[in-house]
């Protein structure tokens, strides 16, 4: 096996235990990333990854396993760099794709709406629905509808259809159609997984608590907590379904567990969660590296569990402060005051600041409202 780049490396941590890990496989590896990421990490250009404008400039036989979107969006325009099959690929570029691999007799699928008479029916029953851009990720253009707010339904899905950003022209992403479907009531999870020889490693599992700012979900706090045998039968049909027996990869999915305990899988990406290095780095363990060694998942045996809160605006604006009255724990503040933060804080860049520390498994919801920037610490951006 020639020589292999995990690319997306600022995605992870501990680069030296992870590569070691994939030594002890055979495997060479080298880390690389994109070089427009040495403008929004000045650090990197320190560090000793391997920088690429494409993947056109690699070793003619070096491979990829991404660790981010763009390097996802590499592989698919050179698919025989890739580890990944193109169910995967596909999959992870089309929400609706994803759902038809993975509806079959073991997997729940949200249901899909084709009319909007169909959707309307379901929500006039008391039903909720969820329109999102059927190719995109980080939750851009998400919007939950109900019947308070059924007039916009229209405009969520040209909105959801047409959404125009520095993310999608550099990642080279199509995005022309919205996703309708039934919004899944339960409690939100995520996981990341690696996937070799057909076997699936749990890296992580995280229980997330979702707050709704204009209609849009966003995470607030994530928690890592143990898995669960559904769980881990959950991510194994997953995977086994959307990769072939050959493939190398990383998997991150979103899943919701309704009232009666059934998994429903709302997202699926071929890479490591974003947003997770915070969380992941004052875990005790490297969770990447072992799950590369294949050792098992480790248990957490006490009562609170290592959590993530994530601090998010409410509107737009300039923030007028820097006074964010953080909880007590590691801290890492983003925004600072004069910068410019956005009302719908899906994604990983928007927030303004996490703190990470051991919490129960329950969190107030005082603490949840918390966790809110409010009016009047930011001021309107005209």
């Amino acid at each position: 096996m020639g020589k292999i780049y995990l690319a997306g490396a600022e995605a992870v941590f501990a680069h030296d235990e992870i590569k070691k890990a994939f030594n002890s496989l055979d495997m060479e590896i080298d880390f690389a990333e994109a070089v427009y990421m040495k403008k929004y990490f000045p650090e990197l250009k320190n560090s000793d990854f391997k920088f690429f404008t494409s993947a056109d400039e690699m070793e003619a036989e070096a491979k990829i396993i991404p660790l981010s979107e763009f390097w996802i969006s590499e592989c698919i325009k050179n698919k025989e760099r890739s580890f990944i099959c193109d169910t995967a690929l596909k999959a992870s570029r089309s929400k609706k794709f994803l759902y038809e691999v993975l509806k079959t007799a073991e997997n729940k699928v949200p249901m899909i709406f084709e009319t909007k008479e169909d959707a309307e029916k379901f929500i006039l029953n008391g039903g909720e629905i969820i329109v999102k851009p059927d190719g995109l990720f980080s939750g851009y253009g998400i919007k939950t509808v109900t019947k308070e707010n059924f007039l916009d339904f229209e405009k969520f899905i040209f909105n959801a259809s047409n959404i125009k950003n520095r993310a999608i022209k550099l990642f080279e992403i199509k995005n022309s159609s919205a996703l309708v479907c039934e919004k899944i009531k339960g409690t939100e999870y995520s996981a990341d997984c690696f996937f070799i020889n057909q076997k699936v490693n749990i890296v992580r599992i995280c229980k997330k608590e979702i707050v709704n700012i204009h209609g849009t979900p966003c995470t607030a706090t994530c928690a890592l907590i143990n898995s669960t045998e559904e769980i881990s039968n959950a991510l194994s049909r997953w995977c086994n379904a959307l990769f072939k027996k050959e493939n190398i990869s990383f998997a991150q999915f979103d899943f919701i567990i309704d009232a009666s305990g059934n998994i429903f899988p709302i997202d699926f990406a071929p890479r490591v969660g974003g947003g997770m290095k915070e969380l992941l780095e004052n875990y005790e363990i490297n969770l990447y590296a072992n799950a590369v060694l294949g050792k098992e998942y480790p248990v957490k045996e006490s009562s609170t569990f290592l959590t993530q809160f994530n601090y998010l605006p409410v509107k737009s604006g300039i923030i007028n402060t820097d006074d964010f009255n953080l909880l007590k724990g590691k801290t890492y503040i983003f925004k600072h005051k004069g910068d410019f933060v956005p009302e719908c804080p899906t994604s990983v860049a928007s927030r303004v600041a996490v703190v990470v520390a051991e919490h129960s498994a329950v969190i107030e919801q005082q603490t949840i409202d918390s966790l809110l920037i409010k009016e009047d610490k930011i001021d309107f951006w005209k």
